[in-house]
């Protein structure tokens, strides 16, 4: 029964640190993990689609990670 419970709250976060990122951030992240149409793609994709190096997007993503990681610690 908490389980369910948890990972609801969890989700929760998890949408409300998303919707703090800027606009390109959470693009990134949505295709990265398929939050939007359920299909991941590759660091490589998310480069190709936006239009920047496959490199920055590495950098991006690790640093748009720390951020919700302390935004999450922040809400939770």
């Amino acid at each position: 029964v908490m389980r369910p419970m948890e990972d609801d709250v969890e989700h929760q976060l998890l949408r409300q640190a998303l919707e703090r990122l800027p606009q390109r951030e959470r693009q990134i992240v949505e295709m990265r993990f398929g939050l939007v149409n359920g299909e991941e793609m590759t660091q490589k994709e998310v480069a190709d689609e936006i239009g920047i190096s496959q490199s920055y997007i590495s950098r991006l993503e690790k640093k748009i990670i720390s951020r919700m990681q302390k935004e999450i610690k922040k809400l939770g």
